[in-house]
């Protein structure tokens, strides 16, 4: 499954009293599009079984399921593709273990870094990370905010997908999607919503109708 990026889920922390499984379950049943298994404390042996219990439940959703940074995993799980950032195993690394029908994200933390050219060849979408600052991730670099993702995506090839990461919610959405993101990722604003179900099914209206409303100005 190629990546639609439209409603990206990165797993992190749940609420108390829920599971991950039931997150993604109501998640994808509130309109997520896309899953992205983040766990950097997990041996490889916990990410794999965490990721086919998540790809359990997705792939029947015809939801991709992709790893972050960990190719290893990817390609021993099945997994749609793989998230990398610019400190991480290179895009193109990933693209040669894990073939042409992968889906591969790369990050990008600096305007400058779209130059990298083979990086930006071989990946399926960018991610402008972050565009606000979050607590979900701190380890962050000076955030984009909207005048950045604008910018990054002039500059990016027409033919990829930008998502917008960092700080995003119901507040924010339509104004990242007009900037020119494609689709938007969150943690938080799902994993940690009291109803998960709801907290998808608005943030994926708010995108629809702001990719809609872009669509008809273009």
């Amino acid at each position: 499954m190629k990546a639609d990026v439209r409603l990206y889920l990165v797993t992190g922390p749940v609420g108390r009293g829920n599971r991950l499984e039931h997150v993604v379950e109501e998640a994808i049943r509130g309109g997520v599009t896309m899953i992205q298994i983040r766990d950097k404390r997990a041996t490889d042996d916990e990410l794999l079984a965490s990721t086919r219990r998540i790809q359990a439940i997705a792939g029947p959703a015809g939801v991709a399921v992709i790893i972050n940074d960990n190719v290893a995993v990817a390609k021993c799980a099945g997994a749609s593709g793989v998230h990398v950032g610019t400190s991480d195993s290179a895009p193109k690394a990933a693209r040669r273990e894990l073939g042409v029908a992968a889906s591969i994200g790369w990050s990008i933390n600096d305007l400058s870094q779209i130059d990298a050219v083979d990086a930006v060849a071989a990946s399926d979408y960018l991610a402008a990370s972050p565009v606000w600052p979050t607590r979900s991730k701190t380890d962050t670099t000076h955030p984009f905010g909207l005048d950045g993702v604008r910018a990054l995506r002039r500059r990016m090839p027409p033919n990829l997908s930008l998502v917008a990461i960092g700080g995003i919610g119901p507040a924010n959405a339509y104004d990242v999607i007009a900037a020119g993101a494609d689709g938007i990722a969150v943690v938080s604003a799902i994993c940690a919503a009291p109803d998960p179900f709801r907290s998808a099914s608005e943030l994926r209206a708010i995108v629809d109708e702001a990719l809609d409303a872009r669509g008809s100005l273009s």
